[in-house]
Order: C-alpha cells, then sequence, then structure tokens
C-alpha cells in the first residue's frame, strides 16, 4: 500500500470567492435589465389604457353633439374624471368648395349641377388632454357635420 502524499496544498474542490462574486454581479445585472424590461412593459400598458380611456370620452362627446340641440359655431370646454382628462371643443362653419359645374346630360331631366346651399356644414374640432404635467399626452379628432337649416314657416 502506498501512499502518496500531495505536495504543498490539497487540491481544492468547489468554487472560489472571486468566482461567486463574478456570478452574483452578473445575475444582478440581468435581474436589473429584466426589471427595466417589465417596468417598460407597464409603463407603456398604462399609457395605452389612458389613450383609449381618452377616445372612449372623446367618442362620447361626439356620439352626444348636436342629438338635443343644434350645433351652433363655438368653443366649449370641460372635464372627466375629477380632471384627470380635461376636453376643448371648437366649432366653426365651413364652407365646401364648389364642384365645376357639370355639362348637363340631354337624356335627363335634371340639368346636372348640385346644389350645396341646402346644407351647412360645421367644422368639429375636439382636444383631449391627460397625464402628468411632465408628460402630458393629447388627442386630437376633427371631423365635419352637415345638417339640413331649419326650415322657416311662411
Amino acid at each position: 500500500m502506498t501512499v502518496h502524499r500531495m505536495r504543498g496544498r490539497a487540491r481544492q474542490r468547489g468554487y472560489t470567492l472571486l468566482e461567486v462574486l463574478v456570478a452574483f454581479a452578473l445575475l444582478a445585472i440581468g435581474l436589473g435589465v429584466l426589471l427595466a424590461i417589465l417596468s417598460g412593459g407597464v409603463h407603456a400598458v398604462a399609457r395605452a389604457s389612458q389613450s383609449t380611456q381618452a377616445a372612449l370620452h372623446a367618442e362620447s362627446i361626439l356620439d352626444t353633439l348636436g342629438a338635443d340641440r343644434r350645433l351652433q359655431p363655438g368653443h366649449s370646454e370641460g372635464l372627466f374624471e375629477d380632471g384627470r382628462y380635461g376636453w376643448t371643443l371648437d366649432i366653426e362653419p365651413f364652407t365646401p368648395p364648389v364642384p365645376a359645374p357639370q355639362q348637363a346630360n340631354p337624356f335627363t331631366t335634371n340639368a346636372g349641377t348640385q346644389d350645396f346651399a341646402e346644407n351647412v356644414m360645421v367644422r368639429v374640432v375636439l382636444r383631449m388632454q391627460w397625464g402628468d404635467r411632465g408628460a402630458e399626452q393629447s388627442l386630437r379628432v376633427e371631423t365635419l357635420r352637415a345638417y339640413a337649416p331649419a326650415q322657416v314657416q311662411p
């Protein structure tokens, strides 16, 4: 039976303190990057939710516009959800461009011209604002509304 003796230090098994510290540093960096990505995703979902809510408020304003009374040019504004969402509404007259006169078709009874004087058009501009003062978001919706003028009773 021969016994071999190792000279100096015995062979070590396992990791050195330096290897463990490097592994922990890499793990910390990886977790930090992962948390930053997840945090950005959460903020993006919150912004998307706020944008959707603002679009729903804008849709409700536009849906009820002109339902109770005739649209009149002017400016109005208001708030939703205790001031979280603000809106401004501008209504102004709009004159559509006059189309080029069409040549009369001899085979129809209609002279072929169009008369736009029967319709009144207004331009409606709705602006929604929300968010913190540093990162304020906005939405602008612009549309035209046409309707027949009020009939004057003789």
